[in-house]
């Protein structure tokens, strides 16, 4: 779980790197409820612990996507939240990094590896939710 600090920190991150979704950062409370770091809640806690700190500069663009996913919603909501983690983890890359250096690129490939992830697994994980018109997905 996060301190207060921390997500005073992750806000202004989020912010300054322009990344989409930081509003959903602004609920202390749904932070230390719904975010992990990086990583599947049904995963080891050492092993969310140690994707994170492999990858400090995407940890806040984790954070946004567990955000969007504790919110719910249909498929395309799971898509669109799923491309905004590709999109922020993208721009995360660019912020942090400089154009000739590796840990840019080396960031953008995690950012794809877990794209990946997502696309076959994030399902799973997804908080789905019906919609006005009753269907459920």
């Amino acid at each position: 779980m996060y301190t207060d600090e921390e997500i005073r920190e992750k806000q202004q991150l989020a912010r300054a790197a322009g990344l989409r979704g930081a509003e959903l950062l602004d609920n202390i409370e749904a932070i230390k409820r719904d975010c992990n770091g990086i990583g599947a809640a049904w995963m080891p806690d050492a092993t969310r612990e140690w994707i994170s700190t492999a990858n400090p500069s995407l940890v806040v663009v984790a954070d946004i996507h567990d955000r969007r996913y504790s919110e719910g919603g249909t498929e395309a909501d799971r898509q669109a939240a799923d491309a905004e983690f590709r999109a922020n983890g993208m721009k995360m890359a660019k912020y942090v990094y400089s154009w000739y250096d590796p840990r840019r690129y080396w960031v953008m490939w995690q950012v794809w590896k877990f794209s990946a992830l997502l696309a076959g697994g994030g399902a799973l994980a997804f908080n789905y939710r019906e919609e006005e018109s009753g269907n459920n997905h």
